[in-house]
C-alpha cells in the first residue's frame, strides 16, 4: 500500500515538470481561431464557476441571445490553478483557442456587448 502512494506522489511530481504543450501547438491553435474569426465562426466561451447559483434558464437564454448574433456558446467551468493539464485532451493547447477566439470576440463587438446580453438574459 506505501509502494503504491510512493508511486502516485512520484508520478504527480513528475507530471507537474512535464512540459508536453509546446508553443507551435500553441500557436496553431491561435491560427485556427485567427481562420475562423475571419470566415465568421465565432465561438465564445463563457467561464461558470461550479460554486455559484446558476440559473440554467439564464445560460439557456445567454445562448439564445449569442445565436441570434450568430455566436455559439460554450460554457466552460473554472477549475482550481494546477499544474497538471486541465483536462486529459488539452495536449492540444485549447486554452490557447479559447482565448485568441475570446479576446477577438471582446475586441470586435466590446465587453458591453457581452454583459448587456448577460443581464438580457436573467429578465
Amino acid at each position: 500500500m506505501k509502494k503504491c502512494l510512493l508511486m502516485i506522489l512520484v508520478l504527480f511530481i513528475f507530471s507537474c515538470n512535464d512540459k508536453k504543450q509546446g508553443n507551435i501547438t500553441c500557436e496553431s491553435q491561435r491560427k485556427k481561431a485567427k481562420r475562423d474569426l475571419k470566415n465568421n465562426q465565432f465561438t465564445y466561451f463563457e467561464h461558470i464557476d461550479l460554486l455559484d447559483n446558476n440559473d440554467n434558464n439564464d445560460l439557456k437564454n445567454f445562448a439564445i441571445l449569442m445565436k441570434e448574433n450568430n455566436i455559439k456558446v460554450v460554457f466552460d467551468t473554472l477549475r482550481f490553478a494546477s499544474c497538471l493539464p486541465n483536462s486529459e485532451t488539452d495536449p492540444n493547447n485549447l486554452e490557447c483557442y479559447k482565448e485568441m477566439m475570446n479576446n477577438n470576440l471582446h475586441a470586435k463587438f466590446g465587453h458591453q456587448f457581452f454583459d448587456s446580453l448577460r443581464l438580457k438574459s436573467k429578465k
